[in-house]
């Protein structure tokens, strides 16, 4: 009986254990996104921040203009399922998610079709402390696309 009743224990500590592993993979494929991030813009301040929360990377993202910050978002990188996707809410509107289209070690891709601007978001990475955002329109007869460079300020 004593025997029995430590195997029921010892694999009961087994099936715990293993439920609680995390798979990290998420995680460990965009660490890149994680710090905070700041770049000029003529003569506006940009700055990013993110970092990973539990299970996605929370980011902020505003725009400076002589001191007062004039533009702020809300940022999420997370999985969907099988899909990893975008989202922003940008001074209490939306949210819109973009879709992973395009991924590489170097760039990625996000893409919402029904938003007007930008409907395409790419992030490249400029080696470990820079960092190119590219925002394209959904018709770039209408629309102008903006691209601007940020550089690492706080891992």
């Amino acid at each position: 009986m004593r025997k029995l009743a430590l195997f029921s224990y010892v694999t009961l500590l087994i099936i715990n254990s293993s439920c609680n592993i995390t798979d990290n993979s998420f995680r460990d494929r965009f660490r890149w996104i994680s710090g905070k991030w700041e770049g000029k813009l003529g003569e506006t301040t940009i700055v990013e921040q993110w970092k990973w929360n539990k299970f996605r990377f929370e980011g902020h993202s505003y725009s400076i203009v002589n001191g007062d910050t004039v533009y702020s978002e809300l940022l999420f990188l997370q999985n969907f399922g099988s899909k990893a996707g975008y989202t922003v809410v940008v001074n209490d509107q939306g949210p819109f998610t973009f879709s992973l289209t395009k991924e590489n070690p170097l760039e990625c891709e996000f893409v919402n079709t029904d938003h007007d601007f930008p409907s395409l978001i790419r992030y490249t990475v400029l080696g470990d402390t820079a960092l190119g955002i590219d925002l394209l329109p959904n018709d770039k007869a209408k629309e102008t696309s903006l691209s601007y460079r940020l550089k690492r300020s706080v891992r």
